[in-house]
């Protein structure tokens, strides 16, 4: 694992107390006076250090354990989960193999429109020190579902979406449906019949 340098952790854990400040006063905007200066100067930042040691670190895996090529994606700017959340996307590809696209959600999910077919993908989403993951596929009406012990889901599964979108039944969806105990990590030929 690379070392992770002070200010890294600094930063990182600067990150989180906005979020616990924001949260606290349910706000989205942080006044200027509580800056980084501010917070480095409060007598509990550094309880924030472990915290931030842990977010970098699942950021880091997360990069290393995906040996696949990774590119950048232009930003336009835009803040929050919708637009501006920093994006890890793990992409499976039939015919470009797989690859890792760094960027923001909005920007990355247009650039994955406009330039590739046959693929699905897992959108890692960073904000505000905490992340979530969204999995997707390049058609549209295909959802990709988690194992949920709540819905007697035991397995990963990967059929069309019901209830109105495009009048497909539930037994048709679920003739349609590919189960896995374990995702692949490529692009398996089964998918071109969803």
């Amino acid at each position: 694992m690379e070392t992770k340098t002070y200010s890294e952790i600094e930063e990182m854990a600067f990150k989180l107390w906005q979020h616990d400040v924001m949260k606290l006063f349910n706000t989205n905007k942080i006044p200027e006076e509580l800056s980084i200066e501010y917070f480095v100067k409060t007598e509990d930042h550094t309880k924030y250090f472990p915290k931030a040691e842990k977010a970098i670190e699942k950021k880091l895996r997360a990069l290393k354990n995906k040996k696949y090529p990774v590119i950048e994606v232009p930003a336009s700017g835009k803040t929050g989960w919708g637009g501006g959340a920093y994006t890890l996307c793990f992409v499976y590809s039939k015919h470009k193999g797989n690859f890792v696209l760094k960027g923001y959600y909005e920007e990355i999910q247009e650039y994955l429109k406009k330039n590739y077919t046959h693929y699905f993908c897992n959108f890692s989403l960073w904000h505000r020190g905490s992340n979530r993951d969204i999995w997707s596929f390049w058609k549209d009406g295909i959802g990709i579902f988690e194992p949920n012990n709540t819905r007697k889901r035991q397995k990963w599964e990967i059929r069309p979406y019901t209830c109105g979108y495009k009048d497909i039944s539930l037994k048709e969806s679920e003739n349609k449906a590919l189960y896995f105990k374990r995702l692949p990590k490529r692009w398996i030929p089964e998918f071109d019949k969803l």
